[in-house]
């Protein structure tokens, strides 16, 4: 009798020990989750200051609470929005959050985590659409080492950066007959240089020929980068150290009659490189004597009205020589060029272009793009909060980036229809997708309870 009650007790035991440990589906970080006590009523206030007001920083901001209410539960943190305008800069958001004494602060965009960085070296960080932390931050590369992806003080986060090697395998596998590509950049889109050159890089690799052709931003598109620290020079990095400083243009605009008093032209920062490889534009299929004629009547006639006035190139002007010269187009994730896409997609469309999209406001004009859901980053960026808040060195967290896995390869399908191109299963259609996709539906949560 003694022995069939023990053997009872452990059964139930072992039952209990089972059920208090629980499941979850990401083993990093550690849940704080405990029995509920006295000791557990804490709350920490978070700032959470967004460089834009619209749906993509709210998933964003959505992804990063629903990781907190996962991990250490909805009772334990509260979340003050600010938005970064024209009335209430990134600066002052910044200034009123650090006054409001908050545990920790969350940022979206370039913007916010400068004043956020500038304005506090204490309170802890978390930042996410972040293309280019180094850069952003100014982070030096000492002794020529590269980069350990820590910030070093009160600052980590999780990139926004796109997958570039996918972006060109992406490119390979859409483009019949890839012969040579053109990069399109604003020379004061640091952003778009740096991934340019990650691209440029890959090309290489391949042995494809590439040509940049600089388009200037429109009025709207400068305005919208906020302060000028945001665009104003190239920080050091393995990709564009060398290359910035090649690809310089520092003739000074005078101001008034002395040539000593100016200013570095506007496109100071970057001018337009080319592939070692290029050895002259793709090879068209052969014309007839008719079609060579009239297309040499045409340029002569061209030709004639250039050497008559000094004609100003235009952006129609830019995306047809790019299109004359390259089998396809790659326009970087979050290009200052986005406002411009509905001239350079029907350009490259009728001049049967392939375009390459680095994100899906760009991908509305081009032919494919890679989505990636902004939710998951904003979820990852809440479990780098869960760390610092369960003890981590922030200095020490390194920067994170999102999972190439969840990527989604997408086609426009009137574009691909005017091309006579057919996508295999591996693709979905650019509108069908988006207007049925439910942001984190692809997320992995984390669940104690395992439900």
């Amino acid at each position: 009798m003694r022995k069939r009650l023990l053997s009872i007790m452990m059964a139930l035991t072992m039952c209990l020990s089972i059920t208090a440990c629980g499941t979850k589906t990401k083993s990093e970080p550690v849940s704080d989750n405990k029995n509920e006590s006295a000791e557990d009523s804490y709350s920490y206030n978070i700032s959470a200051l967004l460089s834009k007001d619209n749906s993509m920083d709210e998933i964003l901001l959505q992804g990063f609470s629903d990781a907190l209410t996962d991990y250490i539960g909805e009772d334990h943190f509260t979340i003050t929005t600010a938005y970064s305008t024209e009335e209430t800069p990134s600066e002052t958001i910044a200034a009123n959050a650090v006054k409001s004494s908050a545990d920790m602060i969350f940022t979206t965009g370039k913007s916010t985590l400068q004043a956020a960085a500038d304005a506090t070296d204490t309170i802890p960080i978390v930042a996410t659409d972040i293309i280019d932390f180094k850069g952003t931050l100014r982070i030096a590369s000492l002794g020529g080492k590269s980069w350990d992806k820590t910030t070093g003080r009160n600052i980590t986060g999780v990139s926004s950066k796109p997958s570039i090697v996918d972006q060109v395998s992406l490119m390979i596998e859409s483009t019949k007959d890839l012969q040579t590509v053109g990069i399109l950049f604003s020379p004061e889109d640091t952003d778009a240089i740096y991934q340019n050159e990650i691209f440029e890089a890959y090309l290489d690799q391949a042995g494809i020929p590439w040509k940049e052709y600089l388009i200037p931003s429109s009025n709207t598109a400068a305005k919208s980068t906020g302060d000028e620290k945001n665009s104003t020079a190239l920080s050091p990095s393995k990709y564009v150290a060398f290359s910035a400083k090649e690809g310089m243009d520092n003739d000074v605009v005078s101001l008034g009659d002395n040539p000593l008093f100016g200013l570095n032209s506007p496109s100071s920062t970057r001018v337009a490189l080319i592939s070692d490889f290029w050895t002259g534009p793709k090879v068209i299929a052969k014309q007839s004597e008719d079609e060579v004629e009239a297309s040499t009547d045409e340029k002569s006639d061209e030709d004639a009205k250039n050497s008559d006035s000094d004609i100003e190139v235009t952006l129609e002007d830019r995306i047809k020589e790019a299109c004359n010269e390259c089998s396809a187009i790659y326009v970087p994730f979050e290009s200052m060029l986005t406002d411009q896409m509905d001239v350079i997609g029907d350009i490259a469309k009728s001049e049967d272009v392939v375009t390459v999209a680095g994100d899906t406001s760009i991908g509305q004009n081009s032919l494919v793009t890679l989505f990636m859901d902004p939710y998951s980053l904003g979820y990852a960026a809440g479990k780098k909060a869960v760390r610092v808040f369960n003890g981590d060195d922030i200095t020490t967290i390194k920067i994170g980036y999102g999972d190439t896995d969840e990527c989604v390869k997408l086609y426009n399908g009137e574009i691909a229809e005017k091309f006579d191109m057919e996508f295999p299963k591996s693709f979905n259609e650019f509108n069908d997708f988006l207007s049925t996709y439910t942001y984190g539906s692809n997320t992995i949560r984390y669940s104690f309870s395992g439900e």
